[in-house]
């Protein structure tokens, strides 16, 4: 098997509320892939 692609494996915790949110704006994109979606928002989302 080849190695992963990202070796680097981060972790963090949400409420149910913030899992809810999170779930709701995938779908407004049509994905389902979580770990493409948290990637794409923590490099090119906005700083509040």
């Amino acid at each position: 098997m080849a190695e992963r692609k990202r070796a680097i494996q981060l972790k963090f915790y949400v409420t149910e509320q913030e899992r809810t949110l999170i779930e709701e704006k995938m779908k407004l994109l049509q994905t389902d892939n979580l770990g493409a979606y948290l990637r794409k928002m923590a490099i090119d989302g906005y700083i509040i």
